[in-house]
């Protein structure tokens, strides 16, 4: 082999394992991610939480809310979605649910991996806005936010 030869090889062999380091790469940071926020209810009973399940799901489901969400988090901006669909996108993109091995109602969004730290921002504010309206609702979880930042040494949520 000359090394005309073994330059030519090479440089295709290199070309060849770039060109896949690249597209596995993009493979992975467009795979789908969800991040959200996790509010433990350990050892409360489990019609108590799947009860705040579903008045979260409520509450998350409510067009003047996800219009709030997307306004203050500037939603469409930061996920590249078209500002008339950012509303239909975020509630898509919601997921609340009660993991029982977790012990935790989770409460976040679904998105692509490389949107990981918009999505973690966003979660929050989601579960900030979403907390109180369900507190309006489910008194018993107005109880549970008073004793958990009782116990943290906060002032209580009124």
């Amino acid at each position: 082999m000359n090394k005309k030869t073994f330059l030519v090889t090479a440089i295709i062999g290199f070309l060849f394992v770039g060109g896949v380091g690249f597209g596995f790469y993009t493979m992975k940071m467009n795979a789908n991610s969800f991040r959200g926020i996790a509010i433990p209810v350990k050892g409360l009973p489990p019609e108590l939480c799947e009860k705040w399940e579903s008045a979260f799901q409520e509450v998350l489901s409510e067009e003047a809310v996800l219009q709030e969400i997307v306004d203050e988090t500037d939603y469409a901006e930061k996920l590249d979605v078209q500002a008339e669909e950012a509303v239909t996108h975020l509630k898509d993109a919601i997921k609340v649910r009660f993991v029982k091995r977790k012990d935790s109602i989770e409460i976040g969004l679904v998105g692509k991996r490389k949107q990981n730290e918009d999505l973690t921002k966003i979660a929050e504010y989601l579960y900030r806005r979403s907390t109180e309206d369900v507190a309006k609702k489910e008194p018993s979880f107005l109880q549970y936010l008073a004793a958990k930042e009782q116990a943290a040494g906060q002032p209580p949520l009124e």
